[in-house]
């Protein structure tokens, strides 16, 4: 496919070089070939027509309109399969219908934030059906360290997966498995701008596993309000327990997770989220969270007043905490910091159910000072 697709791309400039050579060697010689529906048409040589429009003033068209049309659909035939990527187009689908295998039972507390995301299928797992993903306004993702044997989702990227997110998780063995899904891109946006690259990381969302409905596409039939009422009712089951909203469509709930992201990659040109991961987060698992610091009353320290101000050299510390206790984030009181004092890992606070997992506890987190850098 690839080849027939590039050589009827080439064929664009070469039918046009082609089609103008015919024309002018059959209008030197005085007569005009017709280029594809044939037959012979006299007229005077080119010379003599030239000078005879320029001594008239009178525009005379060289092609008849019945080769122009027919080049015209030639050029657009051309184009048309000139755009073809020369691979396997859309007829792969992206979305299963089902889950891959059962959902661990866990508890799921209200109020977390929603989100919706598409079961991928077995054979939509490589680089191409992400390209697919992207264009038509679609996140990749996956969730990691799923108990149980690995299913449709998980395929052979159980292991190198499960390699992957041994940092982000304590209790990863050989059952583990990946879950690969896709997301509204509106949806994962909207997330980012709310807590932002860094405390994406630092919350727990509810992962609403959901099934594309096929008679949302299709035209209105005698069982369209029976399915309206069955979509209707899956929102509504969906919002119950989470705040977000989701842009993904109408769909048939398929299970709910609880989950934390652990890293959303973004493309530094267009800063579009390109991929998120994600990790299975029951709230008596044990994980590893970066968890964003934020600084209060840094206005006011007599270290700002004197001309200081605060270099943060760590903009997340890790902690180790269960999952029903993973904090947002971590506020500092820094009204009492002088210039040239530090605030060490070790001074962090330690919230509830957590605890300190840096290599370094002697690393400075920040710094009032006046140094602006070296030259």
């Amino acid at each position: 496919m690839r080849c027939a697709t590039g050589a009827t791309a080439s064929l664009l400039p070469a039918a046009r070089s082609w089609a103008a050579s015919m024309l002018t060697s059959g209008l030197d010689q005085g007569l005009g070939a017709s280029v594809l529906g044939g037959g012979l048409l006299a007229g005077p040589p080119a010379g003599a027509r030239h000078k005879s429009a320029l001594a008239q003033g009178v525009s005379e068209q060289v092609v008849p309109q019945e080769i122009l049309w027919e080049l015209r659909q030639l050029e657009g035939c051309l184009s048309s399969a000139a755009r073809l990527d020369g691979r396997r187009r859309s007829s792969m689908p992206l979305s299963a219908s089902a889950l891959p295998g059962p959902l661990p039972a866990h508890t799921i507390e209200p109020g977390l934030p929603a989100l919706d995301a598409h079961v991928r299928p077995g054979g939509a797992t490589r680089g191409i059906a992400c390209k697919w993903l992207r264009r038509a306004g679609r996140v990749p993702g996956r969730v990691h360290s799923l108990p149980g044997a690995p299913g449709a989702g998980g395929g052979g990227e159980a292991q190198a997966a499960s390699s992957s997110s041994s940092s982000s998780s304590s209790h990863n063995n050989n059952n583990d498995h990946v879950m690969l899904l896709h997301f509204a891109e509106q949806d994962i946006s909207k997330l980012v701008r709310s807590f932002g690259r860094n405390g994406c990381t630092a919350r727990v969302l509810q992962l609403n596993l959901v099934a594309p409905d096929a008679a949302a596409n299709a035209a209105p039939a005698a069982g369209a309000p029976a399915a309206r009422e069955a979509t209707d009712a899956a929102d509504a089951e969906r919002g119950s327990a989470g705040t977000g909203t989701s842009a993904s469509g109408s769909g048939t709930l398929l299970g709910m997770l609880r989950v934390k992201p652990t890293r959303v990659m973004v493309n530094s040109v267009t800063q579009r989220v390109e991929s998120l991961d994600l990790i299975y987060c029951p709230p008596e698992r044990q994980v590893v969270v970066d968890v964003p610091v934020r600084l209060l009353n840094d206005d006011l320290a007599p270290g700002v007043k004197k001309g200081g101000w605060m270099a943060m050299f760590k903009r997340t510390v890790r902690y180790k905490a269960l999952g029903s206790a993973i904090p947002p984030y971590i506020e500092i009181n820094v009204r009492n910091m002088d210039l040239d004092q530090d605030l060490l890992v070790r001074d962090m606070p330690i919230p509830p159910g957590t605890k300190l997992y840096e290599k370094n506890y002697n690393a400075p987190v920040l710094r009032c000072t006046t140094d602006v850098g070296k030259d």
